[in-house]
């Protein structure tokens, strides 16, 4: 999956890339990172980890950010996002508690990697913003405003302080590295 940055189109010149490549990079990627931090990884290190040439890596992802958030969103979006059936308001507590329950292991290891590697890395941090709080919100934000729009949530709610107040304890632990996330 490489990244969602806007990249010179390739020509079809030379061989297509490889679907299991991008794979093994973005689990190298993690496994470094989840082993030493995001300080000390390094382009060379994923290449080595993946078994693959620098400039294989170069060719999808313009840095290691790129990379580890390309990994990140892999493995945690698809299962975190609001399941279209249901109750609706049971599809919120499902959706947190599904969130919740990613954040309590390594995933949750891998996001306090980033949200603490972001704070000195302007790169991580437009990445992180870019690439999972920004789609997030919105995510969540449509989410409310159609709950509105059909009564389940008062007319008159404010969705950035729903998604606040819903979040935020999630987080918090999280990043205080409590042992129980909503259990």
């Amino acid at each position: 999956m490489p990244s969602q940055h806007k990249q010179p189109k390739a020509t079809n010149i030379g061989r297509p890339r490889s679907p299991k490549i991008d794979r093994m990079v973005l689990a190298a990627a993690v496994k470094l990172v989840l082993a030493d931090g995001f300080g000390t990884l390094t382009m060379d290190a994923i290449a080595a980890a993946a078994r693959v040439g620098r400039m294989t890596l170069y060719r999808r992802w313009p840095n290691k950010a790129a990379i580890v958030m390309d990994a990140f969103v892999a493995r945690v979006d698809p299962n975190t996002l609001f399941p279209s059936d249901g109750d609706y308001l049971e599809t919120i507590r499902l959706q947190m508690r599904t969130m919740a329950k990613a954040f309590r292991g390594e995933d949750g290891v891998l996001m306090r990697a980033l949200l603490g590697a972001a704070q000195l890395d302007p790169e991580l941090a437009t990445a992180l913003r870019d690439r999972w709080t920004l789609p997030r919100r919105k995510m969540a934000t449509e989410y409310f405003r159609e709950g509105m729009k059909q009564g389940y949530l008062r007319p008159d709610a404010d969705p950035d302080t729903i998604i606040d107040l819903l979040y935020a304890p999630i987080y918090y632990r999280l990043q205080s590295m409590r042992s129980s996330i909503m259990r």
